[in-house]
């Protein structure tokens, strides 16, 4: 049975947004023997380079599955809402947390966050790009009606639960690092956006979904084949049915091999 690849990226497809010639190579020859791949991302659309774009993708899945282009047209989109998203940019703010609105069309980032990714950016780290979005303090009704998700970064472990306490039953955050996390629909993730895919396409592909962080456990959990990088978080690597080689010794190469995805 063909695949549908479900791909995660930072720490699966790319490094620092370097993408391992193995992996291209890798999904090159997958997709000639007639399997299709999309990226599964905690992104939203407009926080993707031109690169990734460029790529042979037969579409992307957003914003932590809140927003899905297939053949370059949107099929599902589910913003936070503005009220909503009002709601919860009032308490970041007042927590006085770094933080970013994170839009289809547009991101917003309040001035800690601004100088965090400054910083990251002169490390050679991802944030260059973020670092350029307009202020949050700036935002009018309809940038607030195409905000899909909320990132914040905490300086103290005891933020989180003050975070905790005061977010709206109908929004889960997620943590992806040890001080930083995203605030997302309770009903839209990684996984749903597998189970939409499957049902589009009538579940004439088996699915498959690759990833390295805590974020990609719904959808590894959900997807037929799970894959963990190599370099992945343990709790990532004990859940999944197999452990490849790290993103940067042919890990996904290794995986789509192991599959016959290849062949």
């Amino acid at each position: 049975m063909k695949k549908i690849v479900f791909l995660d990226l930072d720490g699966t497809f790319w490094d620092f947004e370097r993408i391992p010639d193995s992996t291209l190579k890798a999904m090159a020859i997958a997709k000639k023997n007639g399997h299709k791949f999309f990226v599964n991302t905690g992104r939203t659309k407009c926080e993707i380079n031109q690169v990734l774009w460029d790529l042979d993708f037969d579409g992307y899945c957003f914003s932590s599955g809140s927003e899905i282009i297939l053949n370059n047209e949107q099929v599902f989109y589910h913003p936070l809402g503005a009220s909503l998203a009002k709601d919860i940019h009032k308490i970041v703010e007042n927590l006085n947390l770094g933080y970013s609105m994170e839009g289809s069309q547009q991101t917003f980032i309040n001035e800690i966050n601004r100088d965090r990714m400054l910083k990251f950016a002169k490390e050679n780290r991802i944030g260059n790009h973020f670092s350029s979005f307009p202020s949050a303090s700036t935002m009018n009704e309809k940038d607030y009606e195409q905000i899909m998700k909320v990132s914040v970064h905490l300086d103290e472990l005891h933020q989180k639960d003050e975070l905790l306490k005061k977010l709206p039953e109908n929004v889960v955050f997620t943590q992806f690092q040890k001080y930083g996390g995203e605030i997302t629909l309770k009903q839209n993730n990684k996984a749903t956006a597998i189970q939409f895919l499957e049902n589009y396409f009538h579940h004439e592909y088996e699915s498959m979904a690759c990833g390295d962080s805590d974020n990609d456990i719904p959808m590894l959990k959900y997807a037929h084949i799970s894959v963990a990088m190599g370099n992945g978080s343990q709790s990532v690597k004990d859940i999944c049915d197999f452990v490849t080689s790290d993103i940067n010794d042919n890990g996904l190469y290794n995986a789509f091999d192991h599959y016959l995805l290849l062949e």
